[in-house]
């Protein structure tokens, strides 16, 4: 999987190189994720506003060494460096629930879990999300309403991309939507702004490879009992999860 940046650093472009992801999103996902987007333009979905791939096949493709599909979506962090002396001061997290089997952690002994194998893992946000009640209301809400369309196309294995950057810096607008958890929603004490949105959610439970993963899963787990994998489970456990995971991460406060 690859990453590049415009050149005004305005949008990403990501290679989708399974079938299974890019098959998925253009058969089954794209005309609902448009349909939805269009209706809750304040969704924390990310937006996506192209969809790319080769109309022939191509040396690069035939050998795998090239993927043959992106999609090319907003970036939260277009501004980032924007001013010089800011950059360092941005933190980024991909968060998703913890609490399901991952064989690179749970089938190795602790003195073989390196750190840099768990920070690849799992990021974790070690702060508090502190904000008044009404934001967390219309966070929570745009959460709830995000996940239950995800869970309706049958969508496990997504994440929460947050941003945390002291708030007197001087940033810009990342989209032209203007939407409070895009801009920068302001700490209650003060310190901090805050960014979010819903990444990677091109893992759907009925197509060929998630069912091929959630069969080698259970097939292992009737001798290990570890528990499904976040790609193996049910979307609706996974919303439950990932839904308590948002509620942890806030502490409320006025």
């Amino acid at each position: 999987m690859t990453f590049f940046k415009t050149a005004n650093s305005k949008f990403l472009i990501k290679s989708l190189p399974r079938r299974s992801e890019h098959s998925f999103f253009q058969e089954d996902f794209l005309q609902p994720y448009c349909d939805y987007s269009k209706s809750n333009p304040d969704s924390l979905l990310v937006r996506i506003t192209d969809f790319l791939g080769t109309a022939y096949p191509a040396i690069g493709t035939l050998c795998q060494c090239t993927p043959s599909h992106h999609v090319i979506m907003e970036n939260i962090l277009c501004d980032k460096d924007d001013d010089a002396r800011g950059p360092d001061k941005w933190e980024t997290y991909d968060l998703q629930p913890v609490d399901y089997f991952y064989p690179e952690r749970d089938l190795l002994p602790d003195p073989l879990t390196s750190e840099e194998t768990m920070s690849r893992l799992f990021n974790e946000f070690k702060d508090k999300i502190r904000i008044t009640k009404q934001q967390y209301s219309t966070f929570r809400k745009t959460h709830e309403e995000g996940t239950k369309f995800l869970g309706s196309v049958n969508i496990v294995d997504y994440s929460l991309f947050l941003v945390r950057y002291p708030a007197h810096l001087h940033t810009r607008t990342p989209t032209d939507r203007k939407s409070e958890w895009r801009e920068g929603a302001l700490s209650t004490d003060g310190k901090w702004k805050y960014r979010a949105v819903l990444l990677d959610f091109f893992w759907a439970k009925h197509k060929l490879q998630a069912q091929a993963m959630t069969g080698v899963i259970q097939t292992f787990n009737v001798i290990g009992r570890n528990g499904p994998m976040s790609i193996t489970t049910t979307a609706e456990e996974y919303r439950e999860k990932f839904l308590g995971m948002v509620d942890g991460l806030v502490e409320l406060q006025g």
